[in-house]
C-alpha cells in the first residue's frame, strides 16, 4: 500500500487505498449497462427496481469509541453474542495500528487484538470480520496490493492465542462472511488484462485452509464470482456481503450502486447470479446486513445514508444526513452495518472526502450509530 495515499482514501475503496483523484470524480453511471461475469458461465439478469417512500428514521449514538479507534470499519457477532468491531485506523496519517475491540453491553470496550503486518512487521489493518461457529475469528488484513491476507484468530478470554494465515497475496480483501465451512471474501479490485475495465470478485476458502497463495488473476481457483463495474468515475466493485437464512448470498457493488444475489446448489456450487436491486445513483453501498424478516440494509458510504431493500425488492432510503461530526450519533460516512438486538448499528468511518462525497473531513468523536427498527 502506498502510505502517501492513506489519508485520501478509505483503503477499502480501492485496492485498499487508491486514488483520491478517482474518488474526486462525479458518480454518474449508466446502471442498465452493468455486467457481471460468472466463472461458471451463468449470465446475470437485471432485476426490476421498485421504489417506496417512507419517513426518514433518526440515528442515535450507540457508542463513543476510544482514541485508539479513529476509523472504525467492520462488525461481527460472536457465537456467544459478543459484538466485535475492527478499527483499521487509516486516519491520523495511519500512525496508529489497527485493532479489534469488543463493545460490551455497558458500552465499555475490550481490546482483543492489535495486529501486526506480515512476518510481524509493520501495522495490521483489520477490515472485514466473521466468526465461525467454533469462535474462530476470520479477519481481512489489508496490507496493499499483493500483501494483504485473510487471517484466522483463535481467541481465549478476549485474547488472541493463535494466528493462522488462511490466504495471502491478496490485493484488496474487504468484506468477510462464514457459511457452511467456507469463508467468503470480497475484493474491490481484481487485476484485469484489459486496463480499461474494472473487475472485482468474491473469493472462497475452506475454513481449514492455510497459506493459500492468491494469484489475483481471473483464473484463480478460489475466485468464485467476478463482477465488472461500468462506472468509470468510481472504479471499485464488490464490497459488503451477507447470507440469508436460505443460504443465498447478497453482495454490494460500491461503484455501480448495485446489490447482487448469488444462489448455490446443495454442494455449495454457484448456481445462479442476478442483480437484486439498484440503489440511488452515487450512494456507494458499502456494508450489508439482514434482519430476521429477510430485509436487507446497506450502508450508503458516500451519502451518509442507510438504504433498505425489502423482500419484495423495494428500495427505500430510511436515514440520510448532511455532513456532521456524529456527536449525537448522526451518520457520518457509515462503512459497515449490522443487525443487532432489534437495531441497526453503523460504524462511522468519517475519513474520505471529495466531490460526490457528503463527508468533508475527519475528526472526533469516533462513533457507532444506532437506528431502532420498530417492526422487529
Amino acid at each position: 500500500m502506498n502510505k502517501n495515499n492513506i489519508t485520501h482514501l478509505k483503503n477499502k475503496l480501492a485496492c485498499l487505498v487508491c486514488l483520491f483523484t478517482v474518488f474526486g470524480c462525479s458518480t454518474h453511471t449508466a446502471q442498465s449497462n452493468n455486467e457481471s461475469i460468472n466463472k461458471g458461465g451463468v449470465s446475470a439478469s437485471l432485476a426490476s427496481v421498485k421504489t417506496a417512500n417512507t419517513l426518514l428514521e433518526s440515528a442515535s449514538l450507540f457508542a463513543s469509541l476510544p482514541d485508539y479507534c479513529p476509523t472504525p470499519d467492520a462488525f461481527a457477532l460472536s457465537p456467544t453474542g459478543k459484538l466485535t468491531l475492527s478499527c483499521v485506523n487509516y486516519a491520523n496519517k495511519g500512525l496508529q495500528a489497527g485493532v479489534l475491540v469488543n463493545i460490551n453491553d455497558d458500552k465499555t470496550f475490550t481490546k482483543i487484538a492489535q495486529l501486526s503486518g506480515p512476518n510481524n512487521k509493520g501495522k495490521g489493518r483489520p477490515m472485514g470480520l466473521a466468526y465461525a461457529p467454533d469462535g474462530s475469528l476470520f479477519v481481512a488484513d489489508s496490507q496493499g496490493a499483493g500483501k494483504a491476507r485473510l487471517l484466522k484468530l483463535t481467541l481465549k478470554n478476549n485474547t488472541v492465542i493463535n494466528t493462522q494465515v488462511v490466504a495471502k497475496g491478496m490485493s484488496s480483501p474487504n468484506g468477510v462472511r462464514y457459511h457452511n465451512g467456507y469463508i467468503y471474501v470480497t475484493q474491490l479490485r481484481v487485476p484485469s488484462k484489459n486496463k480499461a475495465e474494472t473487475l472485482s470478485g468474491i473469493y472462497r476458502f475452506k475454513a481449514t485452509d492455510t497459506n493459500i497463495l492468491v494469484t489475483n488473476s481471473t483464473d484463480d481457483p478460489h475466485l468464485l464470482f467476478l463482477a465488472k463495474t461500468i462506472n468509470k468515475q468510481r472504479k471499485f466493485g464488490l464490497d459488503g456481503l451477507v447470507f440469508d437464512s436460505q443460504g443465498n448470498l447478497f453482495v454490494t457493488n460500491l461503484g455501480d450502486d448495485l446489490i447482487y444475489k448469488l444462489t448455490f446448489d446443495t454442494n455449495n456450487n454457484l448456481l445462479s447470479q442476478s442483480t437484486y436491486a439498484t440503489l440511488q445513483n452515487g450512494s456507494g453501498p458499502d456494508g450489508l446486513t439482514i434482519d430476521p424478516q429477510g430485509n436487507l440494509y446497506a450502508a450508503g458510504f458516500l451519502t451518509n445514508q442507510v438504504i433498505k431493500i425489502d423482500t419484495n425488492q423495494n428500495v427505500t432510503v430510511i436515514a440520510s444526513y448532511p455532513d456532521n461530526n456524529s456527536e449525537n450519533g448522526e451518520l457520518d460516512q457509515p462503512a459497515d452495518i449490522i443487525y443487532y438486538k432489534g437495531s441497526l448499528l453503523m460504524s462511522n468511518f468519517d475519513l474520505l472526502t471529495g466531490p460526490g462525497i457528503t463527508n468533508t473531513g475527519h475528526g472526533k468523536p469516533y462513533t457507532v450509530s444506532e437506528i431502532k427498527l420498530h417492526d422487529n
